[in-house]
Order: C-alpha cells, then structure tokens, then sequence
C-alpha cells in the first residue's frame, strides 16, 4: 500500500509545534479552510494508523474551534 503523503518530510515540521503553534500557522495557510485541512490530516493521519498524530489533529481541531482554548 503505498504511504499517504502526511509521512512525507514535512511531517517532521508538524511534531516540533505545540497545538496552539499549530493553530496559527494552519490558519495562516489555510484561512477559512483550516478546519477542514485539519480533519483532513486526523482522518490520514488515522488511515495511517498514528494514533498520537491523530490525537494531535483533534486537539488542533478543538483549539481552532475555541474548544478548550489555553489559559491567559
């Protein structure tokens, strides 16, 4: 089976952010889209059988939606 391209190099870049880093950079990128770019990535991320990855997304998701935002 060949391997979705979240494994690609650029994966690296994603696990060196913390969710809320995440956040900002994929609403830079993505503008109203981000939140269907993020599922996008739990969803492979999950195909992809990474389940802390897909933790990651979630949360990332979450955040995006101002589900547990960070305390001030």
């Amino acid at each position: 089976m060949p391997v979705s391209w979240i494994r690609s190099h650029k994966t690296s870049l994603w696990r060196r952010l913390d969710p809320v880093q995440a956040v900002r950079v994929i609403v830079d990128c993505y503008g109203e889209e981000a939140g269907a770019e993020v599922l996008l990535r739990a969803f492979l991320e999950e195909r992809d059988r990474n389940p802390a990855a897909v933790r990651f997304w979630l949360r990332v998701y979450d955040l995006l939606n101002g589900a547990g935002e960070p305390q001030a």
